[in-house]
């Protein structure tokens, strides 16, 4: 059942030109977290493998992911399943957010901008009495 202001976001979507209500659709939170939860966690565990295979002794900065990561360690071969994991998470949450936010802003814009609208075209409401 969506909320009042999902109500008035899709009520606000119908008003606009066909061309236009693709740019204003709300993000799905879920789709959003999936996609950089997999990107994140594909590139920890891609560097990891890459440092473990061809530059095992320049692996400094990925040990800074371990202070973050819990049970990452990058000269192992558990770092880049342990990486995966952890940046797919990291990803998830950080896409979720990141939608919930885009979302709430761009409805609460267009919701503004319609009540800046009604106002101006009522402004001479007082007028007609």
């Amino acid at each position: 059942m969506p909320t009042n202001r999902e109500k008035e976001h899709q009520d606000a979507l119908a008003e606009l030109p066909p061309e236009l209500r693709f740019a204003f659709a709300p993000l799905v939170k879920r789709a959003m977290g999936v996609a950089l939860g997999m990107t994140f966690g594909l590139t920890v565990a891609l560097l990891t493998t890459y440092h473990l295979l061809f530059d095992p002794d320049h692996v400094e900065h990925l040990r800074l992911l371990g202070q973050y990561f819990w049970n990452y360690d990058p000269e192992s071969w558990s770092g880049p399943l342990i990486g995966f994991l952890w940046g797919a998470w990291s990803g998830f949450v950080a896409g979720w957010i990141l939608a919930a936010v885009r979302n709430a802003v761009v409805g609460t814009w267009i919701i503004l901008i319609r009540a800046k609208a009604n106002l101006e075209a009522n402004r001479d409401f007082l007028d007609h009495i």
